[in-house]
């Protein structure tokens, strides 16, 4: 019977076109058409100009600043995910720029001038057995490989509780996988104290650079477009 190729699908990859990823590479790197040199530390802020979370070279944050007066604008149900979402955006915004101003890699040495397998100085049966004895090592290196990945046991998920409860830091192997937060504390929480918490979460699970709370402090805060003098907060 012959063998038919018209109900034959192809696997696909679910990956963005190209000008989606273009607009998404351009806005890490030219947040509002400015474009962000290499330097000690990167930001991200979210669509409302809210949140602004600060991260080093190494993808440690640094700072968080929300803004006094946060519930106007973002719900406490979503402040959680608006938070985690804006620290991805600043590590991807540290990765991006740091790769695009890496040194260009080293040139490639130049390949021997010896062919791997010569068939003019084998004869047919010499040359088929080198390469079966190759393909069966590369056969066996790749069972090896099979059989690691077979027997690598899951990552361990992990979740770490910040100090006054206000949030949840979800991890697996160590990375972060995202945030959740207590609506109801959040709802009647000040933004120094979020701040407070989240930074101390971060610096719980090991994601946060290690420095002093005063020098933080002592940052420009975003400016609030209605901002109060008054926050209503619960003393600790």
């Amino acid at each position: 019977m012959a063998f038919s190729l018209d109900h034959v699908a192809l696997a696909q990859l679910d990956l963005p076109d190209v000008a989606t990823t273009n607009a998404q590479l351009n806005e890490l790197l030219q947040p509002g058409s400015q474009r962000v040199e290499p330097a000690a530390e990167y930001e991200a802020r979210d669509a409302t100009g809210t949140i602004r979370i600060t991260v080093d070279a190494r993808r440690q944050v640094t700072d968080v600043d929300i803004q006094l007066r946060w519930m106007s604008r973002i719900p406490a149900a979503q402040l959680a995910g608006v938070l985690f979402q804006t620290y991805v955006t600043a590590i991807q915004r540290a990765m991006v720029v740091e790769l695009a101003n890496a040194r260009p890699p080293a040139a490639p040495l130049p390949a021997s001038e010896t062919p791997i397998v010569s068939a003019d100085s084998r004869s047919f049966d010499e040359w088929n057995a080198v390469i079966r004895a190759r393909m069966s090592d590369i056969d066996e290196q790749l069972e090896r490989i099979h059989r690691l990945e077979a027997n690598r046991p899951a990552p361990v998920a992990r979740d770490v509780r910040s100090p006054r409860g206000f949030f949840v830091l979800h991890l697996r192997g160590g990375s972060p996988v995202g945030l959740t937060g207590s609506v109801n504390a959040l709802a009647n929480a000040g933004s120094d104290r979020l701040r407070l918490d989240l930074l101390e979460v971060f610096a719980a699970a090991g994601l946060a650079s290690p420095g002093d709370e005063p020098a933080r402090s002592a940052r420009q805060p975003m400016p609030d477009d209605d901002e109060e003098p008054f926050e209503f907060r619960y003393d600790d």
